[in-house]
């Protein structure tokens, strides 16, 4: 599946579907939908990066970025970063209309679960 780096995503389930991250634009009220409901879906909010959306085309703002915990973690653990991460979103959304998530699994980033010895 191709995915769609021009479109700005209104709903969180798409987040989840899609297996968005880095790559989706996200509305304010998907982005603060995804983050409560990431810690159940096993992902923690580790970068919010928010900015200008341009329609299509995201501007990123350097005055809005947050960064979250690293995984690997616990589910309470990233329940408590990923609310966080909806308070830093309901500050910002008033001053930018996009925001992109970057939400590994909680049990750790991809490329650092691959054997070494391979």
């Amino acid at each position: 599946m191709e995915r769609q780096r021009h479109v700005l995503f209104e709903s969180s389930s798409d987040f989840f579907k899609m297996d968005g991250s880095v790559w989706m634009r996200l509305s304010p009220r998907a982005a603060l939908e995804v983050c409560v409901a990431a810690a159940v879906n096993r992902k923690v909010i580790a970068r919010i990066e928010g900015g200008i959306w341009h329609s299509p085309g995201f501007e990123a703002r350097h005055d809005c970025i947050w960064d979250g915990m690293d995984p690997p973690i616990d589910e309470p653990a990233a329940h408590q970063n990923n609310l966080a991460a909806a308070e830093f979103i309901k500050e910002e959304m008033n001053f930018h209309s996009v925001f992109i998530l970057t939400a590994p699994s909680i049990s750790g980033w991809p490329h650092k679960l691959i054997p070494r010895d391979l």
